[in-house]
């Protein structure tokens, strides 16, 4: 089987890289995808180059996998046969490159022809296979012709590791590789305005009614709405006792085990009491509510009580362990976990994201300072930054201005391990884990390079119940918009708006945000976007996308897929371990099929829901399982049924194995 686990190394991608940067905005063509050539040819597998010999023009192939027909060569000799192919000779063979062929097609005097793909951005070359004199003998191929950056650059334009991946699901029939966007938003939905641009911003069962409520930072004074029966927003502050409370960031969890949503607010806490009202506590020391960044929670030493993390401007990263059931105020650990040193990003000034990188159950930090600090804990606990030869440059006209780099931790390379998914000042990066080392995904994401202008910050969440992550670039300008990029699988992503204009209707989408949180408000099972605008409007945009799944007369095959999917909705439950939680999915031969990571959309400091929504795109048996942050697992059986919603309360004092 092929290896998944495998990517070329990074120096030799970036020496695909460019190959049709003038094409770079070119759009995906709906008539001709992958899956098409797979069925439009007789054999289909893929290969790896062994050698280049620059000298003859000659590249050694071996046959890793064949995904279709027969195919008895175990070796290929691929040689010039002509002048045509030798620019793209000399540019992209490669050892240990990976190639997808497709051999023979199905017409008529198509049987000795071959098209292929080894990079380059949507690149394709074409070939013919010559008469084999000697059955033990390596095939011959000739390469006969550079498509260059024009002729099928819309069909695929990513990693051909990636590709290969596809063509093994085409052949397991499970491929989904959308051609078009799927995706659609209502008018926008105005929960305030401010008179000044809104920070962060919190989509969360503040009151603990099951329903989302509204949370939004500003420098007049934040507020809080809280949702009703009928799907109304109400203006609770002052009857929740957070009157005059502000901050540039907020956070919500349960800091005591109390059962109660507790606030943070920049560097202080706020604790909910049984009556529902807050009060400002001194949990946190003065200082921590100091020159204030951004702040979230997160379980930073595992004992299932949320810590807090603090960015301070020109004063790096602070953490305050919670004390847990002993009780009393958190305590300032920054020195004792290493991060007070100048190699952890001390004394400067940045965005930071949490989650867990290499799914061990540590939590990794990623400092938007410098070229990128990838911090991880070593089994002490203590942070250090991660040797990677990834630099990312997140000035803004040349100058440290910390305007962007703000992200979140979401699988969007791939469906089961968490990436790192932030913004630079004019687009978004995916620092993806490949075999436990740091791989520049965001180069090889097609249209994740079309550009958010002053870029701020991302989050990442399925937007179109589709079961691949989708992120969602916010501006800090409120005259710039914002841009969705849907996750088309496989590493590809498209600009909806490019192909949809009405896709996202309302304003919010062309004004910038500086604060975004993703939960589903109305419970359909379809995650909805609340912005906290560079204009000062708070707007919820509700969405719209399951409305687009009516059954129809004769659907595309996309369309069939869609209409099968299952959404399974989990919250995840308990006073211990849920900031920090996992929570996967998975079928019966152990292939996740969906991640999450409770509090991982942290963006500029802002906060979603403990629920998650998880689009199964295959009905059957599922394993849910929730390995909560201070790694106590519990397991319930799911029965995904074709086009249903079923909501899970993934309570963590139910027995493992039963339905809660």
């Amino acid at each position: 089987m092929l290896n998944r686990s495998s990517c070329v190394p990074a120096a030799v991608l970036a020496a695909l890289v460019g190959l049709c940067a003038p094409l770079a905005q070119a759009m995906v063509n709906p008539t001709l995808q992958p899956v098409d050539l797979f069925d439009r040819h007789r054999v289909v597998l893929s290969l790896k180059i062994t050698a280049v010999n620059e000298e003859k023009g000659v590249v050694d192939l071996a046959v890793e996998q064949v995904f279709k027909g027969q195919f008895a060569a175990k070796k290929i000799v691929l040689s010039l046969g002509n002048d045509a192919a030798k620019e793209a000779f000399q540019l992209l063979p490669r050892p240990d490159l990976s190639v997808v062929a497709y051999v023979g097609g199905v017409r008529r005097g198509q049987d000795n022809d071959i098209l292929f793909y080894a990079g380059g951005e949507g690149r394709w070359q074409k070939g013919l296979v010559q008469p084999a004199s000697n059955p033990a003998e390596p095939a011959s191929w000739q390469w006969t012709e550079d498509l260059g950056p024009q002729k099928l650059y819309g069909t695929f334009n990513g990693h051909p590791q990636r590709l290969a991946e596809m063509m093994e699901d085409k052949a397991l029939g499970r491929a989904f590789f959308p051609a078009k966007p799927f995706d659609q938003f209502k008018e926008d939905v105005v929960i305030g305005q401010f008179t000044k641009p809104i920070g962060g911003v919190a989509l969360y069962d503040i009151n603990g009614d099951g329903k989302l409520d509204v949370y939004a930072c500003n420098e007049t004074g934040n507020r809080v709405w809280l949702q009703s029966a009928e799907g109304k927003f109400t203006d609770a502050t002052d009857a929740m006792g957070l009157a005059g409370v502000t901050s540039v960031s907020c956070s919500f969890a349960d800091v005591a085990g109390s059962g109660r949503a507790d606030l943070l607010a920049g560097g202080v806490i706020h604790r909910q009491n049984a009556d529902g009202k807050f009060a400002k506590s001194d949990l946190l020391p003065v200082d921590a509510n100091e020159n204030v960044k951004m702040s979230t929670f997160a379980d930073i030493n595992h004992d299932g009580y949320p810590d807090v993390v603090v960015s301070k401007v020109k004063g790096g990263l602070r953490v305050y362990l919670n004390p847990g059931a002993k009780g009393g105020n958190f305590s300032d650990a920054t020195a004792a976990l290493g991060l007070d040193t100048a190699e952890c990003g001390a004394g400067q000034t940045g965005f930071f994201m949490q989650g867990d990188w290499r799914g061990e159950g540590r939590v990794s930090l990623f400092y938007s300072v410098g070229a990128g600090l990838l911090l991880q804990q070593d089994q002490t606990g203590r942070y250090a930054p991660t040797t990677s030869s990834l630099p990312y440059d997140f000035t803004t006209f040349g100058e440290n201005a910390a305007l962007t780099g703000a992200g979140c931790f979401a699988p969007t390379w791939r469906v089961d391990r968490q990436d790192i998914v932030f913004s630079r000042d004019s687009g978004v990066n995916i620092k993806a884990n490949v075999a436990g080392k740091a791989f520049d995904a965001g180069q090889f994401g097609n249209e994740i390079i079309v550009a958010t202008e002053e870029a701020q910050a991302v989050v990442a969440e399925d937007l179109n119940a589709d079961g691949y992550v989708d992120i969602y670039a916010a501006s800090r300008s409120a005259t710039v918009p914002n841009n969705l990029y849907v996750n088309r699988g496989y590493g590809s992503f498209m600009v909806s708006t490019r192909y949809k204009a009405g896709a996202i209707p309302g304003k919010a989408h062309q004004h910038g945000a500086l604060g975004v949180a993703i939960g589903d408000v109305n419970g359909d099972g379809a995650n909805d976007l609340l912005l906290g605008g560079a204009d000062g409007t708070l707007s919820l945009l509700i969405n719209d996308t399951l409305s687009l799944r009516q059954p129809k007369e004769n659907p595309i095959s996309q369309e069939k897929t869609l209409e099968q999917t299952g959404i399974v909705s989990v919250t995840v439950g308990g006073t211990l371990g849920v900031v920090g939680a996992r929570v996967t999915i998975a079928d019966a031969d152990g292939r996740v099929v969906g991640l999450r990571e409770i509090g991982a959309n942290v963006a500029t400091g802002c906060r979603g829901p403990d629920t998650v929504n998880l689009a199964v795109r295959e009905p059957g048996k599922y394993t849910l399982s929730v390995r909560y942050s201070d790694g106590v697992t519990k397991a319930w059986p799911v029965d995904v049924v074709a086009g249903t919603h079923v909501t899970i309360h993934a309570a963590r004092d139910a027995a493992s194995g039963s339905m809660p």
